[in-house]
C-alpha cells in the first residue's frame, strides 16, 4: 500500500496504515523501518480484520525525517512520537501498542509515561532491560557492537565505515554483503546520532514495570545476547498477568510467521 508522511513533533515521518477496528502501533528496531521488517503483507491479512495496524520510520530511521543530534534519541523522544501517532489517528481512545527491539522499549516508555493511551501491549524481542550490571556478557558485547559502529562513523565517515564492515574477517560472503546493505539503507546523517542516543538513553528502573496494567504480551527468544531472555522474563515477573512465549532459537519467529501472528490474534481475543 502507499506510504503516508506526517508532521509528527517537528520532523516528517513515514507512516502505512491499514485495517479495520481499534488501532494497533508497531515499532521497528534500531537501524531499522518497515521495510526492513521484512514482512509479507499477507501474511498480516488476518490483523487486518481485526485492528487498524500503523507502522512507521521511527525519526532518523527509513524515510523519516530526523535531527542530528543524540539527545533528540532517549525513549522519551521515541515515546512521545510513538504517542502522537495514536493521539492523531485515535483521538479520544487507547490504542494497542507494540514493537520489537527498539520499537519495544518505546511501547514501554509509552505504557508508563502515558498510561492514559494505552490499551494493551504487544513486546517482541525487548532489549537489554535494566540496570547495566543486570546484564550478562552476551549483552554487554552485543551493545559494544553499537559504540564500535559509531566509533567507525565518526572517525572514518559513513562511506568508509561502510567499506570497512563488508571487510570483516569471518563469515561468508553473503554476511558480509548483508553488513553493508544494512548500513547502506541508513540514513549517512542521522545514524551516528541515533546510536548514541539511544544505546545510552537509560531504560525506567525494573521496578517501574508493575505499574503496567494492561493486558500484555511478552514475544522473545533464545540466543541473542540483543535481545535476551533475561529482559523478557523480567518484563513478565513485573507486569501482572502478563504472557510471555519463548522461541528456541533467534531465527525461529521469522521462519514462524503464521505461528507468531497466530499468537498476536489469540492475545487480541483476551483484550476484547
Amino acid at each position: 500500500m502507499p506510504d503516508t508522511f506526517a508532521h509528527i513533533n517537528g520532523h516528517r515521518l513515514r507512516y502505512r496504515l491499514q485495517g479495520e477496528g481499534p488501532l494497533a502501533i508497531f515499532g521497528h528496531g534500531l537501524m531499522g523501518s518497515i521495510d526492513a521488517l521484512g514482512l509479507d503483507f499477507g501474511e498480516l491479512d488476518p490483523l487486518y480484520e481485526r485492528v487498524r495496524l500503523l507502522m512507521y520510520d521511527a525519526r532518523g530511521h527509513g524515510q523519516s525525517e530526523g535531527p542530528e543530534t543524540p539527545g533528540d534519541y532517549t525513549w522519551e523522544a521515541l515515546g512521545q512520537d510513538m504517542a502522537a501517532f495514536a493521539a492523531h489517528h485515535a483521538p479520544g481512545e487507547r490504542a494497542i501498542f507494540g514493537g520489537g527491539s527498539m520499537g519495544a522499549a518505546t511501547s514501554l516508555w509509552v505504557a508508563l509515561e502515558r498510561p492514559e493511551l494505552v490499551r494493551a501491549l504487544v513486546i517482541v524481542a525487548p532489549p537489554p532491560l535494566g540496570h547495566a550490571e543486570m546484564r550478562g556478557p552476551a549483552e554487554h558485547q552485543a551493545l559494544q557492537l553499537f559504540d564500535v559502529l559509531s566509533a567507525a562513523i565518526q572517525n572514518f565517515g559513513f562511506e568508509k565505515t561502510v567499506e570497512l564492515a563488508a571487510m570483516l574477517p569471518g563469515g561468508t560472503p553473503e554476511e558480509a554483503e548483508a553488513r553493508r546493505q544494512l548500513l547502506l539503507a541508513q540514513n549517512p546523517r542521522t545514524l551516528l546520532h541515533v546510536l548514541r542516543g539511544v544505546v545510552t538513553s537509560p531504560f525506567h528502573d525494573p521496578e517501574a514495570y508493575r505499574r503496567i496494567a494492561v493486558p500484555t504480551l511478552i514475544v522473545a527468544h533464545e540466543g541473542d545476547g540483543l535481545h535476551p531472555v533475561r529482559a523478557a522474563r523480567l518484563l513478565h515477573e513485573a507486569v501482572p498477568g502478563s504472557r510471555l512465549r519463548v522461541a528456541p532459537s533467534s531465527a525461529y519467529w521469522s521462519t514462524h510467521r503464521s505461528e507468531f501472528v497466530d499468537e498476536v490474534l489469540d492475545f487480541l481475543d483476551r483484550v476484547g
